[in-house]
């Protein structure tokens, strides 16, 4: 057996296990399509499945988060910070959701922000022109979880980090980006149990190509593709 077999089977099995959601709706696939989503609470079964090179690549991301962790820990230890916690776990029950804040961090001046992290590489980073809306979405509801469970405001912060050298591009995001999650699982809660429909294709123009279809574990279930 080579060391590549064994890496993909502790991936692989890492991923069986996961972290598993406590509400029906969760945060990392709330900026995606709802249909998606419903997939994903009904436990259906992927029509295709991630690669190994793909749940590679999420590791990759792990690795990331971590260094990014304990930079903001030692950043606690050494008082440029006042707080700093990772993976806070956040439940909103009137909508059956929940999720993970990557870092929720009160900064020197009292501000209290939620950090989300996305790693990249340098070609993925130069592309991005603004954050992407997805992550805007995750980070957001996460802060409007936050200010209403404590009622303090919080800023939603994505950061983007280059697997390569941690270079990072940061977006403090204003907070009409709560609203927009707000409205995402209002149509979630409307449609419940009942599979939403599928997005239209757009004219002239391969829908399985572009996000949020591409790459989606039930892209044939769902468009026949």
């Amino acid at each position: 057996m080579s060391v590549s077999e064994i890496l993909d089977g502790f991936i692989a099995r890492k991923a069986v296990v996961g972290r598993p959601s406590i509400g029906r709706w969760r945060g990392s696939l709330l900026g995606a399509c709802i249909r998606q989503q419903w997939y994903n609470a009904e436990k259906v079964e992927p029509s295709n499945p991630f690669p190994n090179s793909l749940y590679r690549i999420f590791e990759r991301g792990h690795a990331v988060a971590e260094t990014l962790n304990q930079a903001g820990r030692d950043a606690m230890k050494n008082g440029d910070l006042q707080d700093f916690r990772e993976e806070v776990p956040l439940v909103f029950p009137e909508y059956d959701f929940s999720g993970n804040a990557d870092a929720v961090v009160i900064l020197n001046d009292g501000t209290r922000e939620v950090w989300e992290y996305k790693s990249t590489t340098h070609r993925g980073l130069s592309y991005i022109r603004s954050v992407k809306p997805e992550h805007a979405v995750q980070a957001s509801i996460y802060a409007y979880i936050l200010e209403k469970d404590t009622g303090v405001p919080h800023v939603a912060r994505v950061i983007y980090a280059t697997a390569e050298d941690y270079q990072l591009v940061e977006y403090k995001l204003d907070r009409g980006w709560m609203d927009r999650a707000l409205r995402i699982l209002n149509v979630l809660q409307y449609y419940g149990k009942r599979k939403p429909p599928r997005l239209p294709s757009r004219r002239g123009k391969n829908r399985a190509a572009d996000f949020p279809c591409k790459g989606c574990q039930w892209l044939k279930e769902c468009r026949g593709e």
